[in-house]
């Protein structure tokens, strides 16, 4: 199973950083910034090199906290992906449009869960308040469609 990152800026005013993906996989979709584990790094490492890839933002791997561990499946026993989830309250630069996404800030409020993965909704709002989590979700083999999910709160990594 692939190993991937996903991680999320937030602000000194409590707004998150979602980033709009613009090509390849998960294009239109809202996410938090991240991609694949490549082989003789860890995800820590994987999460920073991949908001200043992707973002134009340094991320040291000791500012990141790891928020969850989400376990994707599909009808496709050939697909299947484990992400490290982080959360960054400091960097440095400004978040910046690249070729692979397009970075913006949101009050919490006002996150965009129609035009984000789906199961999204059921585990961001909770690691934004605070929650550490693990989880496991299906969907169908077109990759649209939430199948079922299990979401569970875990005292930390």
């Amino acid at each position: 199973m692939r190993q991937a990152t996903n991680c999320f800026l937030i602000d000194e005013n409590g707004k998150v950083l979602l980033a709009m993906k613009k090509r390849g996989f998960g294009v239109g979709k809202w996410n938090g910034v991240g991609g694949k584990v490549q082989e003789g790094e860890r995800p820590d490492e994987t999460a920073a090199r991949e908001v200043k890839e992707e973002i134009g933002v340094t991320v040291k791997t000791d500012d990141l906290v790891k928020v969850a561990e989400i376990d994707y499946s599909n009808e496709d026993p050939n697909w299947g992906m484990f992400v490290h989830v982080f959360i960054a309250k400091e960097w440095k630069g400004k978040p910046e449009e690249s070729e692979e996404m397009k970075p913006e800030w949101f009050d919490e409020e006002d996150i965009s869960f129609g035009e984000a993965w789906p199961d999204l909704v059921h585990w961001l709002p909770r690691i934004l308040a605070g929650e550490k989590l693990k989880a496991n979700f299906l969907y169908k083999a077109d990759g649209e469609l939430l199948e079922s999910f299990d979401v569970k709160q875990i005292e930390g990594f």
